[in-house]
């Protein structure tokens, strides 16, 4: 296990308790201006998590400037590369290759009404530049909060755009709404949820990161599971590693999953190996790069 041990074991011994503790962790850090984002800054998935409604069910993160700068990855980044938002966003800035990384946001509203997720797309954009080309490409202007969104026109089969502290996001202007609240600190993020702060900090860092909140629409299903992850990272030319976390409500469900999980990661995977440490299961296994890109969709 990872060097958090000591304080995810301090969490998990009363789990449920994390949030009335979080909140007074951070009114006393509030009291004092001592600032808590230098915790996750070294993880660039965990800070888009502040981007993503706190009642988001599935985080897809994606290191996109990693993806492209290496070839053995460029299966995976033409996912990227050939989606349609890519292909919007050619039309609004100067060069696709100004994206750092994004991150896929589905809401459980979303999911249950199949529609696309919000993206956000972090880069160094040239906000004056993007706005010249929504202008030129006909979109319409609506401002919320002082953020301008802009919706395409004229048959242009593009979604909605806003421009938000060198963020990009993508998506239908209810859900842009409610991650522009998120963003501006109105409402809780994602990252705010102790179940999923404690599942993030346990995942490493990587160039696919895949974040669930457990529903109806989950992928994986086992008795008491709350949230589930998972993150990828290169170990050889052709090869990734996946490093799997499940976070469940008690240890006995954990325990009870053991086997199931195994089972099931190794339908796609090789060299499956799992462990428990209370109501935590992390699970390691490899995967081709070939293999892994063509399961993707961005």
């Amino acid at each position: 296990m990872c060097s958090s041990n000591c304080s995810l074991s301090r969490f998990k011994t009363a789990l449920r308790l994390i949030a009335a503790a979080a909140i007074l962790v951070t009114s006393m850090l509030a009291v004092t201006g001592v600032s808590t984002a230098c915790s996750k800054k070294t993880k660039s998935f965990a800070i888009l998590m502040d981007v993503a409604p706190e009642q988001t069910s599935h985080f897809a993160y994606w290191a996109i400037a990693d993806l492209n700068e290496d070839e053995d990855l460029w299966p995976i980044y033409d996912g990227f590369k050939n989606s349609s938002d890519a292909r919007q966003l050619e039309e609004l800035v100067e060069v696709l290759a100004i994206v750092k990384d994004s991150a896929r946001i589905l809401g459980s509203d979303n999911a249950a009404m199949l529609e696309s997720p919000v993206t956000v797309l972090r880069g160094k954009f040239d906000t004056k530049y993007v706005e010249g080309r929504l202008e030129t490409l006909e979109y319409s202007r609506s401002a919320y909060k002082n953020v301008d969104i802009w919706i395409a026109g004229n048959g242009q089969p593009y979604r909605p755009v806003a421009v938000l502290s060198g963020n990009m996001l993508i998506g239908n202007v209810s859900e842009l709404k409610l991650c522009i609240d998120t963003a501006k600190n109105k409402a809780d993020s994602f990252y705010d949820n102790p179940y999923i702060r404690v599942l993030a900090d346990e995942l490493p860092k990587g160039i696919v990161v895949d974040v669930h909140r457990t529903s109806a629409f989950s992928t994986e299903s086992y008795a008491e599971l709350v949230a589930y992850g998972k993150s990828y990272s290169k170990v050889k030319s052709d090869l990734l590693k996946v490093t799997a976390v499940y976070l469940f409500g008690d240890g006995q469900a954990a325990g009870t999953a053991l086997e199931p999980i195994k089972e099931n990661l190794s339908v796609g995977f090789q060299n499956v190996k799992v462990d428990r440490d209370d109501n935590l299961v992390v699970a390691t296994g490899k995967i081709s790069i070939a293999d892994f890109a063509q399961s993707l969709e961005f």
